[in-house]
């Protein structure tokens, strides 16, 4: 069991009892669902966790949730998670389920959540993947040694080249005169489209944190020292100048209307330090969010992670920096037609989601640390570059292990590991 084929066998075995829901024809939406829409939902859960045969969640969660709006005019993602959230939490009569509650009993069990909606669908679609944190970090701890395991010096020289695109636009505004002089108007404005969305993608790529980081800010892998312990780990991305650092969650009544301040403050001063390589931003970003509560707060006012993203940080990001729901916002579709017609037919007639979901985020996940004593908590906050069709962590994570399993040999050695022994 201790072996590679051992390890792979346990996550196959946690993989299994990963809790799926997939319910198709109820549109998602916000507190405004109807009566017959929620009772509708609540019972098409309750009958797909009965087929199962599994019960309420009792202890911490991680939870994914992807959706599909159909409707011309739905609402924003984070209105339809909360929604949704709430519903799964409760148990409405008249809809055949034994407990009070449906998937967990309180919101304060999500330990991690990832929300995805997308808009503008044929078809609605609400998806929901519930797994054991526990079960999480073990995932977390398999994945990073699978990284570990494919990293390469190939891939490190890749992505300090990537970053070299920051400095090619950096010189590109600083010696605007000259280079303008040297390409002519015309060519220097689309080369310094074509450089900031590649910056915007190289600095963004740079913010959010990656598999190894988040093991290690968890203390993972267990027993395997790495000069740093978790706390570290943990205050380097709270100081991180890539990422929105706003302070301590409110833990007393009145506390709420100062760290609203605090987060404004804190996006004035990222702006203020970045605004000259995204602004405009020309890439659609997503938000990713590392909570660590402050040790002294009451379990009564802990933060459900869904309310920190809706509440604080969504109506003063997404205004701020002009962020959007959807890449297909980030494309110029007259400017296409005028120089490709047949790619834009390719689009269709209408390639962009509903108008009012333009403002917004292409996904969001948030994940809470464990508060340390002696220690003050902080919400950390990047806006990554949601470009490359990755995904959130915990899907990273299956994609990493899915790739290390593929290379196991039947006695359970990776390949890279047969090759080296050779």
């Amino acid at each position: 069991m201790a072996s590679d084929a051992g390890a792979s066998a346990r996550y196959q075995s946690r993989r299994e009892r990963r809790i799926h829901i997939n319910i198709d024809d109820i549109e998602p939406q916000s507190k405004k669902m109807s009566a017959a829409d929620r009772a509708a939902f609540q019972a098409a859960v309750a009958e797909q966790l009965t087929s199962i045969k599994r019960s309420t969640f009792r202890g911490d969660v991680a939870l994914q949730l992807d959706l599909a709006t159909a409707s011309k005019s739905p609402p924003h993602a984070h209105t339809i998670a909360k929604n949704i959230l709430d519903l799964l939490g409760q148990r409405m009569d008249g809809v055949d389920w034994p407990k009070k509650s449906l998937l967990y009993a309180d919101d304060s069990q999500i330990q991690a959540l990832s929300v995805l909606c997308r808009h503008g669908e044929d078809r609605p679609n609400i998806r929901i993947e519930a797994r054991p944190f526990t079960a999480m970090l073990d995932d977390l701890e398999l994945a990073a040694k699978a990284l570990q395991a494919a990293e390469t010096m190939q891939s490190y020289y890749e992505r300090e080249r990537e970053g070299e695109w920051i400095d090619t636009f950096r010189d590109l505004v600083r010696d605007e005169k000259g280079q303008r002089k040297a390409l002519g108007d015309k060519m220097y404005e689309a080369y310094r489209e074509m450089v900031r969305w590649s910056a915007q993608r190289a600095l963004l790529g740079r913010s959010g944190v990656d598999i190894a980081v988040l093991g290690w800010m968890y203390g993972l892998p267990r027993g395997l020292p790495t000069g740093l312990d978790k706390t570290m780990w943990s205050s380097l991305v709270g100081d991180s100048k890539l990422r929105l650092q706003v302070g301590e969650l409110p833990i007393v009544a009145g506390g709420s209307s100062a760290f609203r301040q605090t987060v404004a403050a804190e996006i004035a001063a990222f702006k203020k330090r970045w605004d000259w390589i995204i602004s405009p931003l020309v890439v659609a970003v997503a938000l990713e969010v590392v909570v660590r509560p402050n040790p002294k707060t009451p379990p009564a006012v802990l933060h459900d992670l869904d309310n920190i993203v809706r509440d604080y940080l969504i109506p003063g990001i997404v205004p701020a920096f002009g962020t959007v729901s959807d890449h297909r916002w980030t494309i110029d579709f007259a400017e296409l037609r005028a120089r490709d017609p047949k790619l834009a037919d390719a689009w269709g007639p209408t390639p962009t989601p509903p108008a009012g979901t333009r403002n917004g985020v292409t996904r969001y996940e948030v994940w809470r640390l464990p508060a340390v004593e002696g220690e003050p908590g902080f919400v950390s906050v990047a806006l990554v570059a949601d470009i490359d069709a990755k995904g959130d962590l915990m899907r990273q994570m299956d994609d990493q292990i899915s790739e290390w399993r593929d290379n196991l040999s039947n006695d359970g050695r990776p390949s890279w590991r047969r090759r080296r022994r050779r």
